[in-house]
């Protein structure tokens, strides 16, 4: 009887699941969203530093003749 009860349980959770599901695209559909899709994230463009090689955004760079230079003080010290 226990296994009875404990299938019929599972089977009421998942269509709880499903009805709630179907009610999400439902409510998505009326206000003209599309659901959302699975797309990778956009990140900032990296550059690197030609002195230490560090990685970092191009924004966070300055640029010189020789390319891009991080902001680090250890790293600018050596000009």
């Amino acid at each position: 009887m226990g296994k009875l009860l404990f299938w019929v349980l599972i089977f009421i959770v998942a269509l709880i699941a499903w009805r709630l599901w179907n009610i999400r695209q439902l409510h998505l559909r009326r206000r003209g969203e599309s659901p959302p899709k699975n797309k990778p994230a956009q990140g900032e463009p990296m550059v690197r530093c030609v002195r230490c090689g560090v990685f970092l955004p191009r924004e966070e760079a300055r640029l010189t003749h020789n390319g891009y230079r991080c902001n680090d003080e250890a790293c600018n010290r050596h000009d």
